[in-house]
């Protein structure tokens, strides 16, 4: 059979390769069907093709049918080489593109990192060829898949053979067609994809301008259907809302905002936050992602409403000062969870900069006196343990449990000196919004030079957002009468919670 094959491809060579004779399309016809002998056969059949299809365009169909049943065969070297020559017969006729890249793209399933390799160039050499209807055609694989290994390697293809691609092997037109097609079937994707595809998108150089990144925290806020609420019980839609959010975090700014989410946790979320099975360190979590968001929210319907609500969730953290009779035991020391206020009086503090009036407004000034009184009272326990703490950082330790201790230390110092700089402000007549903090779950660098610039001093704040502070009450002018001081908790955690960073795909 090996020397009819010969013949076959000398048939085809006399004619030059062309089909105007029954001969050569005889010939070429007998070649296919050599695709279905032995091993010999198969290679030298396949080798003999890849030659001369581009001249029976009316047989490519047959061709590539043969070429998929080899992608099939025991034998990894002709598998191998039936998949090598994929491109060459895209090459002939396009026709069958979408075909080929989708049995290509379910190759990519294969055990054996050789193959796979094989694959993966051969896709390469056809998004080459015409890489619009290659992407086309591996994420319309990916969007009809039930596959989960194919759906993962497909998407890993994407993100690390063509998404990385310079503006040589990838134009601009190519591109906005990758984040169209990516658009398109973002809605079909699971979490976990869809975060890719996100991750994915945002590297590219067109979605680095202001208008790109709004539309892809468009596209995250679509994917989680917000104008849908959430029940107040539904931790896994919450857990899934919260993953979205930390992902959005990393493209919002002054300009790209943050408002939808923002209104989603003021209207469903906080006031739950308590009644969830979850740890504490997952409900911190939920305020940090809170706080996060706020800064870049802009300004939204029924303020008073929304604002009364974050304002209530934040009056459930701070205790009630004791009367000036009422003698203080151990027992009865309030827990002031410092790491949930420095989120909720943040939010508070950065929602407050558009409406200011809130805290003025002549239907909460009962409550807003209360409010002062009770951040008076925290202020005071906050000075305490700021105390404590700095001559805890000034001590000279070694090991690494000790180093530890001193970064958790470090963190508490923070949170305590964001809280103090946040009171300065709120106990104003009226309340300023002036103070920039830097919220203490950001990188020790930042944390070691707010400390160093926190010198006990003023009421200035610094320039990483700590106010200074020189006798415990410089943020409040008037003289008065001493109260038995907050004993402050000791060691490296602040109101007995661990101060864990980041953190957002943990429910």
């Amino acid at each position: 059979m090996v020397d009819r094959i010969y013949d076959l491809y000398a048939v085809l060579n006399d004619k030059n390769g062309t089909n105007n004779s029954p001969e050569a399309l005889s010939a070429y016809q007998n070649l296919i069907d050599a695709m279905k002998q032995g091993p010999q056969e198969k290679k030298l059949a396949l080798q003999f093709i890849g030659k001369f299809c581009k001249n029976f365009p009316a047989e490519m169909n047959k061709t590539v049918e043969a070429a998929i049943d080899l992608c099939e065969d025991e034998d990894i070297n002709i598998r191998k080489m039936a998949i090598k020559e994929f491109p060459t017969l895209i090459r002939a006729s396009t026709d069958t593109l979408q075909r080929v890249i989708g049995i290509l793209i379910q190759l990519l399933q294969a055990n054996d990192t050789s193959e796979v390799t094989q694959v993966q160039n051969s896709i390469m050499t056809i998004f080459h060829i015409n890489p619009k209807e290659t992407i086309t055609g591996i994420l319309g694989e990916i969007q009809r898949s039930q596959e989960d290994l194919l759906r993962k390697r497909a998407l890993r293809f994407v993100c690390t053979r063509i998404a990385t691609l310079d503006e040589t092997d990838m134009s601009k037109d190519v591109e906005e067609h990758l984040i169209k097609t990516c658009k398109e079937i973002s809605s079909a994707l699971d979490a976990e994809e869809f975060v890719t595809i996100i991750k994915l998108l945002s590297t590219l150089r067109s979605m680095q301008t202001l208008i790109a990144r709004q539309e892809l925290v468009n596209l995250i806020i679509n994917q989680c259907n917000l104008e849908q609420g959430w029940n107040g019980v539904d931790a896994d839609r919450l857990s899934l809302v919260v993953n979205y959010m930390g992902h959005a975090m990393s493209l919002l700014s002054k300009n790209v905002h943050s408002t939808k989410f923002v209104v989603f946790m003021l209207d469903y979320v906080i006031e739950h936050v308590d009644k969830l099975v979850l740890s504490s360190d997952d409900k911190l979590d939920l305020f940090r992602i809170l706080a996060e968001m706020c800064p870049f929210s802009t300004e939204f319907d029924r303020p008073k409403e929304r604002l009364a609500k974050l304002f209530n969730v934040l009056m459930t953290f701070l205790p009630e000062p004791p009367v000036e009779t009422e003698t203080i035991s151990n027992e009865t020391t309030p827990d002031f969870q410092f790491s949930f206020i420095e989120c909720l009086m943040y939010a508070l503090h950065q929602l407050s900069r558009k409406y200011p009036d809130f805290l003025i407004a002549e239907e909460n000034e009962e409550r807003v006196k209360d409010f002062r009184l009770r951040l008076r009272y925290l202020y005071r326990g906050a000075s305490s343990y700021t105390t404590q703490l700095k001559s805890c950082l000034n001590e000279k330790i070694e090991g690494d449990e000790q180093d530890e201790r001193k970064k958790s230390r470090l963190i508490a110092y923070k949170i305590c000196s964001n809280v103090q700089v946040m009171i300065r402000d709120l106990c104003r007549s009226p309340p300023s919004f002036k103070s920039n903090v830097v919220l203490s779950w950001k990188t020790n660098e930042e944390l070691k030079r707010s400390l160093s610039e926190t010198d006990g001093g003023t009421s200035a704040t610094n320039k990483n957002g700590a106010g200074t502070n020189n006798n415990g009450n410089a943020g409040n002018k008037r003289a008065r009468p001493e109260k038995q001081l907050y004993r402050p908790p000791s060691g490296g955690q602040v109101g007995g919670q661990k101060n864990r960073r980041g953190g957002y795909q943990r429910y």
